[in-house]
């Protein structure tokens, strides 16, 4: 298995390097022989567009509120969306796309994503949010055969096929899901509720009922912690020992049970926690897919996380979020336009000098720290649960709010 998997790698950098090289070539030789037309003004409204993003899981819920503002501005356009193939799950089911296309780094996954797009005869292409090794999006939004294509020039190499640029020069200073609504704006698209969405499988909700169950879990207030260890950014992370901390002060005030949730490269320190909180605690990290996450969250009191894409999917399935964050990029990546659904435990700014990357990490925010703006939150949420009570009928993916 690690010989393939070092293969994929291989491939993957010889595809990142000289094929992408020659494919921006192409497209300069292509765009000199069928240049895009000038766009002037607002665009004509589009009959059929395609939406690229294929970030991670977090960037993709961001993007989900752009994704409705197309539907809401234009409900006749057919709506075509270009996901991870990894991260298909976040957008699956989704009310306003139209149809799904699951797309990957390589020449063979290209030409198939293309043929997949070009069936839906797009007459727009949008490109939200594209991770730095997939630049072929670009070139895939003008081979698909759309005459205008909408992007921040800033996101890539091939700005050249982008006739509907929209600069964005405050884009580090907005929230995530800001960012991408100002790219659909250029559009004439815009929406008035600013939250993500995602959709919870039926099927995860019965497997995550079931696994509730198993554990002696079912009808119990659940609180989840999401244990994340990160290989590039650690600075966001919190430390196994200060979870751990929280988690016992948290079983010695409330009536519940805490589900340790996490990755597959989570489980050594979500079972670290576990150890520490024993019988108040049960390890599910490595166990749920991503909508068995969803469904778990709906069913719980309170979600604490760092900033993970388990911390959008709170956000996205309106479960109560505690989102330990970093000075850094909370004002991205924290809840944006929840009300008091959600709060933020801040590592202190003073501690961060401004550098980037950040030197000091959260380990600097101490479950001391942490403590009061949680019961502060329980409270308050306590508070706005007997105020305005939820009403009868309401969706089973509102039912964490």
């Amino acid at each position: 298995m690690a010989v393939w998997r070092e293969m994929g790698r291989s491939l993957g950098r010889v595809w990142k390097g000289g094929v992408l090289r020659g494919l921006q070539t192409a497209c300069r030789v292509a765009v000199a022989i069928r240049p895009l037309p000038r766009v002037e003004g607002k665009p004509p409204v589009p009959r059929s567009v395609v939406v690229f993003s294929t970030a991670g899981i977090g960037d993709t819920l961001s993007d989900t509120p752009a994704i409705r503002a197309l539907r809401e501005s234009f409900p006749d356009c057919r709506i075509t969306a270009v996901v991870h193939r990894r991260r298909r799950a976040v957008l699956e089911g989704n009310p306003c796309i139209d149809r799904l296309v699951p797309h990957a780094k390589g020449p063979v996954r290209f030409w198939r994503t293309l043929r997949a797009i070009r069936q839906g005869r797009p007459d727009t292409a949008v490109t939200l949010r594209a991770n730095d090794h997939d630049p072929d999006v670009w070139p895939l939004a003008y081979l698909s055969g759309a005459r205008v294509i909408a992007s921040r020039p800033a996101m890539t190499r091939f700005p050249f096929l982008v006739n509907l640029p929209v600069a964005v020069p405050d884009w580090v200073d907005r929230p995530g899901v800001e960012q991408t609504l100002e790219i659909v704006r250029a559009l004439g698209a815009d929406t008035v509720d600013p939250r993500m969405d995602f959709v919870v499988p039926e099927a995860a909700r019965r497997r995550v009922d079931e696994i509730l169950r198993e554990h002696q879990l079912a009808g119990r207030p659940l609180v989840a912690m999401q244990v994340h260890v990160s290989p590039r950014l650690a600075f966001r992370d919190w430390p196994a020992a200060y979870f751990a901390a929280l988690g016992r002060r948290i079983l010695e005030a409330f009536p519940v049970r805490l589900a340790i949730t996490g990755g597959r490269e989570d489980v050594a320190a979500a079972a670290a926690v576990g150890r520490e909180l024993g019988a108040g605690a049960t390890v599910l990290a490595g166990r749920l897919s991503l909508p068995e996450t969803a469904a778990l969250l709906t069913r719980c009191r309170l979600l604490i996380t760092t900033d993970t894409g388990i911390m959008h999917l709170g956000f996205a399935v309106r479960a109560p979020t505690l989102a330990l964050l970093h000075p850094y990029n909370a004002h991205r990546v924290g809840p944006h336009g929840y009300g008091g659904l959600h709060r933020v435990a801040l590592l202190d700014p003073s501690l961060w000098a401004g550098e980037d990357p950040p030197r000091v990490g959260l380990d600097r925010l101490t479950p001391e720290a942490v403590w009061p703006v949680l019961r502060a939150f329980w409270q308050d949420t306590d508070a706005s649960r007997a105020v305005e009570p939820p009403p009868a009928g309401r969706a089973e993916t509102e039912a964490g709010e």
